[in-house]
C-alpha cells in the first residue's frame, strides 16, 4: 500500500513538474514573442525616423544649392550693367566660387551618405564645368583619383582652391596656342594622409612672385590651404605645379 501511495506521489509530482514547467515555456514564447515585437516596432520607428532626417537633410543641400545659383545669378544680373572690364572680371570669379559650393551641395543630396563627397564626381564635374565656360577651347582635362570621399569642409576648401587654381591657368598659362593639359590628382599616401596635386603644361610662373603672393589668386589659395592646414610646394617645370599635403582630422 504504501508503495502505490509512494507510485501516487511521484506521478502527482510529475505531472506538477511538468505543468510548471510547460507553463514557463509558454510564458517564455509568449514574452520572446512580445519582446520581438517590440524590437521591431522600435527598428520601424528608427529607421522612419532616419529616413525623415535623411528627406530633411536632402532638402537642406537642394535649397541650399538653388540659393546659392540665384545669388550667383544676381551677381551676373548686375554685373551685366557695368561697362567695366575689371568689375565683370571680379563679379565672374565670385560666380565661379558660389557655383563650386553649390555643386557640392547639388552631389550630396543626389548621394545616399548625405555627409561625404566623392572627390572624383566632385572635381570631374567642377573642372568640365570650368573649362566649358572659358574662352580656351583646346584643354585637355586629366584626373587621377581613385575611390576617396571627404567630409564638407574639406571637400569645399579643395574645391575652392582647384577652382581659383583652374582660373589662373586658363588666364595666364595658355597663351602660346599649343594644347593645353590640366591634370589633378588626389592620393591617400598614409591612413588619413592625403596629396592633392595640381599641375599644367603652361608658360609656368615667377616662383619670387608666387611667394610674396602679390596676387588675389595666389593668396586665396595659400589661405583656402591654412583652413585645411596643407602644406604647399610649388614647382615651375614645364608648366606650373601645385602639391598639398593634409591630414584629414574629421576622423
Amino acid at each position: 500500500m504504501n508503495t502505490d501511495n509512494n507510485l501516487l506521489w511521484i506521478v502527482t509530482y510529475a505531472i506538477v513538474f511538468l505543468f510548471i514547467f510547460l507553463v514557463t515555456i509558454i510564458i517564455f514564447i509568449i514574452k520572446s514573442s512580445r519582446d520581438k515585437i517590440n524590437i521591431q516596432n522600435q527598428k520601424r520607428e528608427i529607421e522612419e525616423i532616419a529616413n525623415q532626417k535623411t528627406i530633411l537633410l536632402k532638402e537642406i543641400h537642394h535649397r541650399v544649392k538653388n540659393n546659392l545659383q540665384l545669388i550667383s545669378g544676381l551677381l551676373y544680373l548686375q554685373s551685366v550693367k557695368h561697362k567695366n572690364d575689371e568689375i565683370t572680371a571680379m563679379v565672374n570669379d565670385s560666380q565661379k566660387h558660389i557655383n563650386s559650393i553649390a555643386l557640392m551641395h547639388e552631389m550630396l543630396y543626389r548621394d545616399e551618405t548625405m555627409s561625404l563627397v566623392s572627390m572624383k564626381k566632385y572635381l570631374q564635374e567642377l573642372g568640365s564645368r570650368l573649362i566649358q565656360v572659358s574662352t580656351k577651347k583646346n584643354i585637355d582635362y586629366q584626373i587621377n583619383i581613385k575611390d576617396i570621399s571627404l567630409s564638407t569642409n574639406y571637400a569645399t576648401t579643395i574645391g575652392l582652391m582647384f577652382n581659383e587654381m583652374v582660373t589662373n591657368s586658363l588666364k595666364y598659362a595658355f597663351i602660346d596656342g599649343k594644347k593645353g593639359v590640366i591634370s589633378v590628382s588626389l592620393l591617400e599616401i598614409k591612413k588619413d594622409e592625403y596629396q592633392f596635386m595640381y599641375a599644367d603644361n603652361g608658360v609656368g610662373f615667377d616662383i619670387d612672385s608666387l611667394s610674396s603672393e602679390k596676387t588675389m589668386g595666389q593668396k586665396l589659395i595659400r589661405m583656402f590651404a591654412e583652413e585645411i592646414e596643407a602644406s604647399i610646394e610649388v614647382k615651375n617645370n614645364n608648366g606650373l605645379t601645385y602639391v598639398f599635403n593634409f591630414k584629414n582630422n574629421n576622423n
